[in-house]
């Protein structure tokens, strides 16, 4: 394993790598650190050639993180983490399960469904980041909601790249329960019904955005700034979306680094002036009420 855990961000975490240089030089390489287990977990999921072994590979690193033993590289590193800043470490064997699904063929079947799977590979990483940037425990649940927000963006971002690996995460619900080979073939009978799919997502990716974004409040102002970069800049990928009526077959939206630095002078503006994070916020529960009660721990 690479020994600095900066490399993966600079290369699979562009938007990241961005808002870490807003963090200071400690805080930023344990949020590279954990980020490099996230991606590692990821990886042996998506570019496995053979499900079964990523299966076993990924219940290694399970077990390895129940049996709390250090023998393996990823994650002797984690649990490091985890005892320097407080994680627990059942959110890692969280993610390692939402990702497992992946090695299946998905076809979520309702919004339930999506926000629990969202929860499982995306909340429960601004769980795990919450105490390494500081954070209050009454914001951890605002922190669960920003994860959540950009994972539902992932999926906006990716719908037509997702169908031809043979997973559907739109809800059948949503698109009459539209196989994966239907919406990679883009056909225009099935766009309109698609591109109305991902405009709900992304409203209820908003929804999200909200809540994590007035969560700011209970971070140290500086880490504060990071986190507000990071939203902005990836809420922009749904939002150029929208712009162009959500034309998934085109592929998939990026924010060019000029927007990058635009959003985050906007992201700084907005915290200096209060326009976000600007007072103590009661968390809307039912932003959470898809999820098991004890998921969160309250």
């Amino acid at each position: 394993m690479n020994d600095d855990p900066t490399e993966l961000l600079k290369k699979h975490g562009k938007t990241f790598n961005f808002a870490r240089l807003f963090l200071g030089s400690e805080t930023g390489l344990a949020a590279a650190r954990l980020y490099r287990f996230c991606r590692i977990v990821d990886d042996i999921a998506d570019e496995s050639p053979d499900p079964e072994m990523a299966k076993v590979k990924l219940n290694e690193l399970k077990e390895s993180i129940t049996q709390n033993t250090t023998e393996h590289p990823v994650v002797n590193d984690f649990l490091r983490l985890c005892e320097e800043h407080q994680i627990e470490r059942k959110h890692g064997i969280t993610l390692i399960d939402g990702v497992s699904q992946d090695l299946n063929l998905v076809a979520l079947p309702s919004l339930e469904t999506l926000i629990q799977y969202a929860y499982r590979v995306a909340g429960v990483v601004g769980l795990m980041m919450a105490p390494i940037l500081g954070a209050k425990k009454v914001g951890y649940a605002f922190a669960v909601d920003l994860g959540i927000g950009m994972q539902l963006t992932n999926i906006a971002r990716d719908v037509l790249e997702d169908a031809q690996m043979g997973r559907r995460y739109l809800p059948g619900e949503w698109v009459n329960t539209l196989s994966t080979s239907q919406i990679a073939l883009a056909s225009t009978e099935h766009r309109e019904q698609i591109q109305d799919a991902i405009k709900v997502l992304l409203k209820l990716a908003e929804e999200y955005y909200q809540s994590g974004l007035a969560g700011l409040y209970y971070l140290p102002p500086r880490n504060r700034r990071a986190i507000a970069v990071a939203a902005y800049v990836y809420r922009d990928i749904g939002r150029k979306l929208l712009k162009n009526d959500c034309d998934y077959w085109h592929g998939r939206v990026v924010v060019s680094k000029p927007k990058k630095i635009f959003l985050a002078c906007q992201a700084l503006w907005h915290l200096s002036t209060a326009a976000i994070a600007r007072n103590e916020t009661a968390h809307q529960n039912e932003l959470h009420s898809h999820l098991h009660y004890d998921i969160l721990n309250k």
